[in-house]
């Protein structure tokens, strides 16, 4: 019986688990409207260009979910097109940011790549 009853347990901590995952993925337009957002406040948009980095924040985040949705877990397959992707995304905010403005989101991404979960020292 007590077997049973810890069976039941981890199914249902295991379940709890996978449930919890997916509510945390964001769709795209929640992923773009989010680094929209932060972008506004760290690099002091004008309304202007909030449209149009929301926009491009919108196309590459649908693109950005179609590379994951293909990886289907083996991200190393797709490494090579999300650099791409990133790149594109970065010649698109160069269009639209000033130069001091590229700066700070440079800035921006390199402390969000060295605060991600996982890196050393953290």
């Amino acid at each position: 019986m007590k077997k049973i009853l810890f069976a039941v347990v981890c199914l249902f901590v295991v379940s709890l688990t996978v449930s919890g995952q997916r509510l945390n993925q964001r769709s795209p337009e929640e992923s773009a409207k989010q680094l929209t957002e932060r972008m506004t406040t760290e690099l002091n948009l004008t309304s202007e260009q909030v449209v149009q980095i929301d926009s491009i924040n919108l196309v590459f985040a649908k693109a950005q979910a179609k590379l994951i949705e293909r990886a289907n877990g083996d991200f190393a397959s797709v490494w090579e097109d999300m650099r791409k992707l990133n790149a594109l995304r970065t010649e698109a905010y160069e269009k639209v940011l000033t130069d001091e403005q590229m700066l700070a989101y440079q800035k921006m991404m390199e402390d969000r790549r060295r605060n991600r979960p996982g890196r050393e020292g953290n």
